[in-house]
C-alpha cells in the first residue's frame, strides 16, 4: 500500500493567462470592477487564492492556488468568464452565443497554464506577473499599474 504524501505548498499553485480575441480592446480596465465581481463570486463557489493577478487592457495574468487535490483552473476560469459575459453592461455576449454554449466570443479559446514547482519558481512568477504593464509599454514601474495586485502586496488598496 503506497503511503500518502504530504500536500506539498505548491503542488496546486499555477501561473495563468486570459486573451481577449480583440488585442485592441480594452474592454478589461474599462470593466475592471466587473472582472473583480467575477473572481469574488466564482471563488465562492469553487475556492481558489489570487496569489497574484495584473489586469491589462485586453488581456490577464495571474498566479491562483487551488484547494489540494483539486487541479481544474480551466473550470474555474470559464466561471469567470461566464460571470463577466453576463455582467457586462450594454452588449450582452448572450445573444452573440453560438449554440455552443461553452463559447464565450469576447476570450480566446485557449487558457495557458505552467505549475509552480517551489518557492524560487512562484516569486518569479509572481514577478513576471506584475511586471507584464512593464513590458506591453503601460508604465515604467510596476507600481505604476492601477490594475495590479502589487498594490497588496505594498500595503495599499487600490489594486487589482
Amino acid at each position: 500500500m503506497d503511503t500518502p504524501r504530504p500536500y506539498a505548498p505548491f503542488e496546486n499553485t499555477w501561473h495563468f493567462s486570459a486573451y481577449l480575441r480583440d488585442p485592441r480592446s480594452h474592454l478589461l480596465v474599462e470593466h475592471a470592477e466587473v472582472l473583480r465581481r467575477a473572481f469574488r463570486i466564482a471563488r465562492q463557489t469553487r475556492p481558489f487564492i489570487l496569489q497574484a493577478i495584473v489586469v491589462l487592457p485586453s488581456e490577464l495574468h495571474g498566479v491562483w492556488t487551488l484547494p489540494p487535490g483539486d487541479d481544474d483552473g480551466e473550470g474555474r476560469w470559464r466561471q469567470v468568464q461566464a460571470v463577466f459575459d453576463r455582467q457586462l453592461p450594454g452588449q450582452p455576449p448572450r445573444a452573440l452565443l453560438r449554440r455552443d454554449r461553452c463559447a464565450r466570443p469576447l476570450w480566446q479559446a485557449d487558457f495557458p497554464q505552467q505549475r509552480i514547482v517551489d518557492a524560487q519558481d512562484l516569486q518569479q512568477q509572481i514577478a513576471r506577473v506584475h511586471h507584464s504593464p512593464v513590458l506591453h509599454g503601460h508604465v515604467r514601474e510596476p507600481s505604476q499599474w492601477r490594475y495590479s495586485s502589487i498594490h497588496r502586496r505594498q500595503g495599499g488598496r487600490n489594486g487589482a
